[in-house]
């Protein structure tokens, strides 16, 4: 009987210290955190676009219901340039004009080669709704030309707004045209407010 209840003891106590020691290694939630779920996702990329300085990219996307914030975008990038500068990302309406206020990671934050930036936008931005499409315009005007590329992929493979065009360029510092990249997808995770 003695054997039974120290092994019982035993397992107790490591159940106890476990579960501190995982709830250490967890990070914190907040409500906001717990109301951000995936809307949208394309995470192919066999290759990639540069972009920095003058070069800004774009990639359209619908969400799956409107009245909805995005609250939270995660990008599949490369940096290219160890100084390269801070990067930015704004979500646009259907005719490329900015909805919402920018999010900026520092550019000494991102370590070089491959990496996924989180933008975290909280869940108190503009509500994504009226339009057809809406859009992520990736930029870093203070980093040379070059200094980024956002990994993505050919084929078609986001399909929404359909088979039209969604992975976009523009070299003129995000004014005038944006040119389409014909079957592009960059990759990217959407995430709304519930």
């Amino acid at each position: 009987m003695k054997s039974t209840n120290s092994k019982l003891s035993i397992a107790a106590a490591f159940s106890i210290i476990a579960s501190f020691v995982l709830l250490l290694a967890l990070p914190a939630t907040t409500l906001a955190d717990n109301e951000c779920r995936v809307d949208q996702t394309q995470l192919q990329h066999p290759g990639a676009i540069l972009f920095g300085g003058r070069t800004f990219l774009g990639q359209t996307f619908v969400p799956s219901a409107p009245g909805h914030h995005v609250c939270q975008v995660k990008v599949m990038i490369r940096k290219n340039v160890a100084a390269a500068g801070n990067l930015t990302l704004h979500i646009l309406r259907s005719n490329f004009i900015e909805l919402d206020a920018a999010v900026t990671i520092p550019g000494g934050a991102i370590p070089m080669g491959n990496s996924v930036q989180v933008f975290d936008l909280g869940c108190n931005g503009a509500v994504l709704a009226g339009m057809p499409f809406y859009g992520l315009k990736l930029e870093s005007p203070t980093s040379p030309a070059g200094a980024y590329s956002w990994q993505g992929s050919g084929g078609n493979l986001y399909v929404r707004p359909g088979a039209d065009v969604k992975g976009w360029r523009n070299f003129d510092g995000g004014n005038g045209h944006w040119n389409g990249l014909g079957a592009w997808d960059y990759a990217f995770e959407i995430y709304m407010c519930n």
